[in-house]
């Protein structure tokens, strides 16, 4: 305080001397008035004998420059998570809010618009956004590992982790159950196309990539930006489809022809360039899914169905395959879905293995019914001995789908549909008679006994033993049918899923369950549903013994739900 004092007197001497010397004596009073009051202010504010001296007020710390405030609503109560996934060591893309929100609200109008086409008006999946600014909510999450830690094979799993964890704290911010995670590009090659992150569709999660350049205004050019733009904002949208519970299939041969390339086939290539379209076998599943839909409906929880019975034939007239039956359900039934997945070249069976499923739908008949026609012409592949899956899927009012699967074949141009469900003999009065092994406890209570083979249910399994010492094939066992029936062949049904499933077998009969005899080998399918094997002619026996002798999966293991005769 006394230094500011001092300096003030100071500051007052050199002020009066310049006075004195530039202004005449007239007006030197009143100048020095002012003056006096100035500094009399001056010191006024700057100390008091009866208070401590002041600290020194610290510098205002510096204002973060302000970050635009967005409104985001969406009229759906479910919306899909759009999660940007920020390794530790990466540096996001520029503009990426941007870009990516242009990218997702031009996603949203085509699901919405393909919704619409085919039957269920304007529904496009719920996505938080603001309307007038044009941006969509991002969910930024850094991740706890460097761009390494998330490589492309296998990586999602780390990811999964980090937001998992993050909505555990963070809770409020998501608001349904399907999420789409983009992370910016770890790897470029010399073109500078990237990579690096994992970008495909696993449940109802699906992981993409970010980059610079990934933009609108470059979809359909030409160039190279053209061409990136088609490929990895086309390949967003395709594996988006994954995590909505969209499986692959494609256009009908020739009645879709004017619509272009299905999503869920190629349709990543042909994006922002030509016709690019959602099948009716999609949108039946979006209509069901939780984030198409508004109100509080519970989706995905637990479903029980089955198709009791199945008739397929060949109509010549129509050319067009025939298929209807009955079904049970725990879950209302929306629709029906029918795809035929052909084996081409042996490509096989399953994900990935059915880019060239055809499909087809239909709404139950009544609450437990189902019929369709297929057109031939609409299936490319009709080769002799080509082997198809007709997949019969449920979609269940709770969003879930149960499929069911049978297997035929062409020969000559025509199905050879041999599938349909055949006049089982009621099992009343079978009991096993003997058995190779079985697994008494290691599959729960209600699987895993010998006696799940004939208790007419599907849904239970037989499996030999492999806790303690583990069988091996062959595997078998042998059933009482309590008389002497008369029957035309026999039928089995893999395990649910496919677990353990028996490749090949033989079959023997016998009157007095000692003497056996020979039926024939045979090659169980890997396939779900009912398989049924027409002996060539009708044959009398009490007794029946089914000897495996290897397994699909290549292990020592077998498992079956059921076995009959018809």
């Amino acid at each position: 305080m006394h230094e500011a004092i001092d300096f003030f007197f100071f500051l007052l001497i050199e002020l009066h001397i310049q006075v004195v010397t530039i202004n005449k004596p007239k007006t030197m009073k009143k100048q020095m008035r002012l003056l006096f009051s100035l500094i009399s202010i001056i010191i006024f504010q700057s100390c008091s004998s009866n208070d401590p001296e002041p600290k020194p007020t610290p510098a205002p710390t510096p204002t973060p420059t302000p970050v635009a405030e967005f409104n985001y609503t969406s009229s759906n109560t479910y919306n899909l998570n759009v999660v940007y996934f920020v390794p530790n060591d990466v540096t996001p893309p520029k503009d990426y809010h941007r870009r990516l929100s242009e990218i997702l609200l031009s996603t949203q109008e085509f699901y919405g618009k393909e919704m619409e086409r085919n039957g269920y008006g304007y529904k496009p999946f719920g996505l938080l956004k603001d309307d007038i600014k044009k941006r969509i909510k991002l969910i930024v999450i850094a991740g706890s590992k460097g761009g390494a830690g998330y490589p492309y094979s296998g990586g999602n799993g780390a990811v999964q982790t980090d937001i998992s964890n993050y909505r555990a704290a963070h809770p409020s911010e998501f608001t349904g159950d399907h999420y789409l995670v983009i992370i910016p590009a770890t790897t470029y090659d010399a073109n500078g196309e990237p990579g690096g992150v994992p970008f495909y569709g696993i449940g109802k999660y699906c992981y993409a990539l970010d980059y610079a350049d990934q933009d609108v205004k470059y979809l359909g050019t030409d160039g190279v930006l053209g061409v990136r733009a088609t490929k990895w904002i086309g390949g967003m949208v395709h594996e988006l489809g994954h995590g909505l519970n969209l499986p692959h299939n494609r256009q009908r041969f020739t009645s879709d022809s004017s619509l272009g390339m299905a999503l869920m086939w190629a349709g990543n290539s042909t994006w922002g360039k030509s016709k690019t379209f959602l099948t009716p076998a999609d949108c039946a599943v979006l209509n069901r899914n939780q984030i198409f839909n508004t109100g509080n409906d519970v989706f995905y929880n637990s479903v029980t169905a089955a198709v009791t019975t199945i008739q397929a034939s060949y109509d010549s007239t129509k050319a067009a395959i025939v298929v209807s039956g009955k079904f049970t359900t725990s879950s209302p039934v929306t629709d029906v879905i029918y795809f035929n997945d052909p084996n081409v070249n042996s490509e096989g069976t399953g994900v990935n293995k059915d880019y060239n499923a055809i499909s087809w739908t239909s709404k139950p008949i009544g609450t437990d019914g189902f019929s369709i026609e297929m057109p031939i012409v609409d299936l490319e592949y009709k080769t002799d001995n080509i082997p198809y899956e007709l997949k019969v899927k449920l979609v269940h009012q709770n969003g879930n789908v149960t499929e069911t699967i049978y297997s035929y074949t062409f020969l000559d141009g025509k199905p050879i549909l041999n599938f349909s469900t055949r006049a089982e003999l009621a099992k009343t009065g079978w009991s096993v008679a003997s058995f190779s092994s079985e697994e008494a406890t290691g599959e729960g209570a209600t699987n895993g006994a010998a006696t799940t083979l004939i208790d007419g249910s599907t849904a239970t399994y037989w499996h030999s033993q492999w806790k303690g010492t583990a069988a091996v094939y062959p595997h078998e066992f042998v059933i009482n049918m309590g008389s002497a029936k008369t029957v035309n062949g026999f039928t089995i049904t893999q395990r649910s899923g496919l677990q353990r499933a028996i490749k090949n077998a033989e079959l023997f009969t016998s009157t007095d369950g000692v003497n056996f005899t020979s039926a024939g080998t045979y090659t169980f399918a890997n396939t779900n549903g009912s398989q049924y094997f027409d002996f060539a002619a009708p044959k009398t026996f009490r007794y029946f013994k089914i000897v495996a002798s290897n397994a699909w999966d290549g292990t020592q293991f077998a498992s079956l739900a059921e076995v009959g005769m018809y």
